[in-house]
């Protein structure tokens, strides 16, 4: 019997992992040869020699002379990212967005679409089908397609384990329904690991980080965690869903099962909730969406409006226990706080760092930096392009090469 944990390499695999290595390398910057030898280990002929095939492929170019160490002149070699497309499709309680992006995460175009909580999901996956397919006709050059949706997800059966508001959706295989719907391969991941990896491929944290976790405070709560480059995805896909951690035993039944779960407590949708109870003329009028709901939250706090600052801070305070638990479960380098909630990022901080503080060993607590994201868009919407992005760029023989 052969152990399942025990996975080999043939020549070709370490070929495409090479590739993939130098690939990844010029996907962040301009590099010469010889900086790429030095940041993989790999020899300066083995690297001249899988640069001339990625040089064919079409998938690197040079760009003539840079400057490298000590000032050293060197020809420079790009990845041709533009050239190479993928779209990101984000869908949400209460909308679904669609955007396209290049493989170095600049983005050319966004369509966001509403629909009502009672549409039937057939009639808004036709939408978003649609989409999709003149999207592909009018760039023939995506080379590939990556779906957001929320979790928990398993993956193994394609569908939403649950999803606030939207029941009729959970018998929902996204798999079969959109898997071979177009003629480039697509992949779908959970929120929050979606948002995890536009941070880790396209976010600027100042330094390298080897374990980075992403806090997702919208309309539910979620966390995606990465490690040298890698999803924790747990056995059914489903790991790090801290939205469905019980802080309360005691507490109220959530749609999972469980009892107290920390979604209950800081979403966007209980903090509009408690709003809506508390400071009724606040959100009398009928906002677009969530987000815009909770922007007016957050601006009533900092002008001053007591229950709104009791509101904030109590979510403030909540979110700080969610970091405690990635902390202590993770212990990642860094957490990064996005989503709807993040626009409060001035007024939850200091509830935050307070909370984190008071219940967290100093040494780890000190090691540890929690921000919000600084991504110029929303972090889910990168992120399904990133996780496009990541699965293209580990496999470019079979993904980027021009045909």
């Amino acid at each position: 019997m052969t152990d399942r944990n025990v996975a080999g390499s043939n020549n070709s695999d370490l070929t495409e992992m090479n590739r993939s290595a130098i690939v990844r390398i010029l996907q962040q910057k301009v590099c010469s040869r010889a900086d790429i030898a030095r940041m993989t280990g790999l020899t300066q002929a083995s690297v001249t020699k899988i640069t001339a095939v990625l040089i064919e492929m079409g998938i690197v170019s040079e760009i003539g002379i840079i400057k490298g160490n000590g000032n050293r002149r060197s020809i420079g070699l790009r990845l041709n990212a533009e050239d190479k497309l993928v779209i990101g499709i984000k869908f949400s309680r209460q909308m679904f967005t669609i955007g396209v992006f290049d493989i170095s995460g600049r983005i050319y175009k966004i369509r966001q679409t509403e629909f009502e909580l009672s549409q039937e999901p057939g009639k808004v996956i036709g939408m978003m089908k649609k989409q999709i397919h003149d999207l592909l006709k009018k760039n023939p050059n995506t080379v590939a397609i990556g779906m957001a949706v929320p979790g928990p997800f398993f993956r193994e059966k394609g569908r939403i384990a649950v999803i606030t508001d939207l029941p009729g959706w959970r018998d929902v295989n996204f798999v079969s329904e959109f898997s071979d719907e177009f003629n480039k391969p697509l992949f779908i991941e959970q929120d929050a690991n979606a948002g995890a990896m536009a941070e880790w491929w396209f976010g600027d944290h100042s330094r390298p980080v080897a374990t980075l976790a992403y806090l997702l405070a919208g309309e539910g709560i979620g966390s995606g965690v990465v490690d040298n480059g890698n999803l924790l995805l747990g056995t059914k896909g489903v790991a790090s869903e801290i939205g469905h951690m019980s802080i309360d035993v005691n507490g109220p039944r959530c749609e999972c099962g469980n009892y107290g779960c920390l979604e209950l407590y800081c979403s966007a949708t209980q903090m509009i909730k408690r709003a809506k109870s508390e400071i009724p003329k606040l959100l009398n009028e009928k906002y677009k969406n969530r987000s815009e709901a909770c922007n007016a939250v957050f601006d009533a706090a900092r002008n001053g409006n007591k229950k709104a600052i009791d509101i904030v801070n109590e979510a403030g305070r909540y979110l700080g226990y969610g970091c405690i638990n990635i902390m202590n479960a993770y212990n990642p380098e860094l957490i990064i706080i996005g989503d709807i909630l993040a626009k409060g990022g001035d007024l939850f901080m200091p509830v935050i760092m307070e909370t984190v503080k008071e219940r967290v060993f100093p040494e780890v607590y000190d090691n540890v930096r929690i921000e919000i994201s600084k991504l110029g868009i929303d972090s889910t919407l990168l992120g399904a392009a990133a996780i496009a992005t990541d699965k293209v760029l580990r496999k470019p023989s079979e993904y980027l090469a021009v045909s």
